[in-house]
């Protein structure tokens, strides 16, 4: 998506090695830290951005949302010298595509730019172990620890000396586990350190959503900490309120998906979906060559409303192996609202939903749909 380009101006960056962990005496004959156990059993290993549990994320379709990676590429390797904001901030509406960034962001950062350091922590509404903050800390102490190994023994060390660390403060959490690991490393205000936090507002405790933007904005409010959080979340009161505060806006960048570069790529992703049916579909030789047209496109991309979720949905209703893409394409055009006059974003994607709740006979393939 971006070319490999690890030059960054303004800035240099200091890359830890790990260090022969056989002659720490914390560590064992096997070279495995006994204090380890201390701090997994407070990861949610579901959180991160590539668990296997989260196996084929959303990500970004090839030439899609460009210029807002573009964004969240720059600011996040900007140098300690020319950053002004530590807190970016991405929403939207659900089904804007906020994940598939997230996802695509974390991707790009590991496998283009190996010298930044980068934990994340994917919330999520019907997961246990993700739809609250409790093991948020945890996780990311866990991943630094993988991507800066220097950094190990403070952390195992505190956790050893408290073991109940984990029941204390959130702000208690993150300084002692997170930022001072970070601030005891030489040089380490040169080298930048991401936390990726994905899906806010799936964390079911509206009152910890709030809580966890105040103690951000603290930490960050110094200006001279090693680190820069990327938060995603929808638009919601309580979190706009918290965003909106004055120890916290005046640190932040706002990233609003609402613009109108979505539309563009949602075409972009009809097209290369359709392509994609027109060539590997079972019933491919039933389809006319200039299908579907660029007007049918158009409609879709209307209907979307900026909305991705809507265009995926689409695209997985369609291109079925079991069903004709042409009839299926006709039935999505042929749909009427539930409600005329809705004007709300969603309101054809709940006519879709009802149509293919309406025509399947159990629930294994709705599940194939959706």
């Amino acid at each position: 998506m971006f070319g490999n380009n690890n030059a960054i101006l303004g800035g240099q960056f200091q890359v830890y090695q790990a260090q022969n962990v056989i002659q720490n005496p914390n560590y064992s004959a096997q070279g495995v830290d006994p204090r380890m156990p201390l701090l997994k059993e407070h990861v949610s290993t579901s959180a991160f951005h590539n668990s296997a549990e989260r196996y084929d994320p959303p990500r970004c379709h090839e030439n899609t949302r460009v210029q807002v990676l573009a964004k969240i590429r720059d600011w996040t390797l900007r140098s300690a010298q020319n950053r002004n904001t530590w807190i970016l901030w991405l929403n939207g509406a659900a089904g804007a595509g906020k994940s598939a960034i997230m996802q695509s962001i974390a991707d790009l950062l590991l496998l283009q730019y190996s010298f930044v350091a980068i934990t994340s922590f994917f919330f999520s509404r019907g997961d246990a172990t993700r739809n609250t903050i409790e093991s948020l800390v945890a996780t990311l102490a866990y991943q630094l620890i993988q991507h800066i190994p220097d950094t190990s023994d403070i952390i195992l060390s505190t956790i050893a000396r408290n073991p109940l660390i984990f029941k204390q403060s959130l702000e208690h959490r993150l300084q002692q586990l997170i930022i001072q690991p970070l601030m005891s490393l030489p040089s380490s205000t040169e080298r930048p350190f991401v936390v990726i936090i994905d899906g806010l507002d799936e964390c079911l405790d509206r009152d910890h959503q709030a809580n966890l933007i105040k103690v951000i904005g603290n930490i960050c409010r110094g200006r001279d900490v090693p680190i820069v959080f990327v938060i995603a979340s929808r638009r919601e009161l309580q979190i706009q309120f918290e965003f909106n505060q004055e120890t916290v806006s005046h640190i932040l960048e706002v990233i609003p998906l609402d613009d109108s570069e979505a539309s563009d790529d949602i075409r972009c992703y009809l097209n290369a979906k359709f392509t994609d049916i027109k060539k590997t579909h079972p019933f491919r030789h039933l389809l006319p060559p200039d299908w579907p047209t660029i007007a049918t496109v158009t409609e879709i991309v209307e209907k979307a409303s900026n909305q991705f979720i809507y265009a995926s949905t689409v695209i997985k209703y369609i291109s079925s192996p079991r069903a004709h893409p042409a009839q299926r394409l006709k039935v999505i055009l042929d749909l009427r609202l539930l409600n005329p006059l809705s004007e709300h974003p969603f309101a054809h994607l709940d006519s879709l939903y009802q149509h293919i709740f309406s025509q399947v006979e159990n629930i294994d393939q709705v599940l194939d749909i959706l």
